[in-house]
């Protein structure tokens, strides 16, 4: 269950660090899409208009994917919560020791 939990641990770490770089990836996106929805406004032609479309695409599937990550990271913390609680299951109670 220790190699388990250490598992965990590092699939939680890349999934933390994944969130991190997908977080920011949105957000720029995000600011993409932004100036792309005000050019298509302004100009008003085909070309801003498949350039907003196009920018939202990304900004979209970067959001679907950050969203995935952070599911990834609660089933994780999940998974690692049932491992330690199984863990402890198994640990003598040294509190009862003491009692007479």
């Amino acid at each position: 269950m220790r190699a388990r939990l250490s598992r965990l641990r590092e699939e939680l770490d890349h999934a933390r660090r994944a969130e991190q770089v997908l977080l920011e990836q949105v957000r720029h996106l995000a600011d993409i899409a932004e100036d792309a929805e005000r050019r298509k406004l302004t100009a008003d032609t085909p070309l801003a208009e498949r350039e907003w479309r196009d920018a939202r695409t990304d900004l979209d599937r970067h959001t679907a994917s950050l969203e995935d990550t952070r599911r990834r990271i609660a089933d994780l913390l999940a998974e690692q919560d049932a491992v330690l609680d199984r863990l402890l299951e198994r640990q003598p109670d040294h509190r009862a020791e003491g009692r007479t």
